[in-house]
């Protein structure tokens, strides 16, 4: 069986995805494999587009405090509508600098990016750029004031826009328990950070690598993959346990 249709397989078992699957969003519960022992009480959903892991999110987590970005307007009206009013929503990108970006929409809207598509991108997954939008762009710090419920997902998948996201979060990290972050191997956007960018940049932060998964192979090469990273306890916190 193929992981598309074992997802789809997996979607009907789940009755709480039913209402977004009858409107063309379907949950990301292959993210199970990398999160499904947790618990979290806030997922800060970053790049959220159509709701596709705030579905799951909820579905995962039902009392978990959900706040998702997400600046264009016709996916976050879809995102509103399979999120049934649960979530926090706010309609910009974000960056390490605030001000006005430009957005490269792509054929499929989950590939927009405040980066031009790259060839590779077109290539390898048969995406075209069709068209601009101006969005607004703000710090992740300044949208959401801390502390927030323990423990913190920050979940982000803004298409080669990774790092900047983080770079406009560095008074938030500490108070971020797991990062899940999709990253790329080679370069799909022009100009974006690559794996080896991300994970230095979360490791000097005090994060740990826990695991990389759904990775996408190309012509027997890794392309992306979700990286998955943890904070270490505190020694205090060790020591209770």
């Amino acid at each position: 069986m193929s992981p598309r249709l074992r997802k789809y397989v997996k979607l009907l078992q789940t009755p709480a995805c039913w209402p977004a699957l009858r409107l063309g969003v379907a949950a990301t519960l292959e993210h199970d494999t990398a999160l499904g022992r947790d618990s979290f009480a806030t997922v800060v959903d970053v790049g959220a587009n159509k709701g596709q892991f705030a579905v799951y999110a909820q579905t995962r987590w039902p009392k978990a405090r959900l706040i998702c970005f997400e600046p264009l307007p016709r996916p976050r009206e879809k995102l509103q509508r399979v999120t049934r009013g649960q979530a926090e929503l706010h309609d910009c990108a974000l960056g390490a600098e605030p001000g006005e970006g430009r957005m490269h929409l792509a054929t499929r809207t989950d590939s927009s990016s405040l980066l031009a598509l790259g060839v590779r991108q077109k290539a390898i997954f048969g995406m075209e750029a069709s068209g601009e939008c101006r969005v607004a762009i703000k710090r992740l710090d300044t949208c959401l004031p801390t502390p927030l419920p323990r423990p913190v997902l920050l979940k982000i998948d803004v298409q080669g826009f990774e790092l900047e996201v983080l770079k406009g979060a560095t008074d938030l990290l500490p108070h971020i328990d797991a990062i899940y972050v999709e990253a790329s191997y080679v370069e799909l956007y022009e100009g974006q950070a690559l794996r080896e960018e991300i994970e230095r940049f979360l490791t000097e932060a005090g994060f740990s690598l826990d695991g990389r998964y759904n990775t996408y192979v190309y012509q027997g090469e890794p392309v992306q993959a979700d990286l998955l990273f943890r904070r270490p306890p505190l020694a205090a916190d060790v020591a209770r346990t």
